[in-house]
């Protein structure tokens, strides 16, 4: 595992707020979707970080007790990003869907979360 991907996902378990968790997770899986993108790493890889993201958003909102229920406008919008991530990423690993849908999802998600 790339250090980056590492020290990401301590930045999961470590934010202070839902919404540093929430942004936290999204940075994740779209720090990674550019190299997606150009096709310097596969839709496996992509969507397990996907998925993984997600699951470590889970568990830091169990730990603290908040049970993946937005607080605020913004984590409304959050949670239906990281929802989109987990559907897609756990689609793709079962079969349901291939890697084209993959990049048209995190082409989306580059877009509007991307760095500028």
């Amino acid at each position: 595992m790339p250090a980056n991907v590492s020290v990401e996902k301590n930045e999961i378990r470590t934010a202070k707020t839902q919404l540093e968790r929430m942004r936290a997770t999204v940075r994740r899986a779209v720090s990674i979707g550019p190299r997606f993108l150009r096709g310097e790493i596969d839709a496996d890889r992509m969507a397990n970080t996907m998925v993984s993201a997600v699951e470590d958003f889970a568990a830091a909102e169990r730990e603290t007790g908040a049970a993946a229920r937005a607080h605020g406008e913004e984590a409304e919008v959050l949670l239906e990003v990281i929802r989109e991530l987990r559907a897609c990423g756990s689609g793709y690993l079962a079969g349901r869907c291939d890697g084209a849908c993959v990049g048209r999802t995190m082409r989306a998600l580059v877009d509007e979360f991307g760095e500028r």
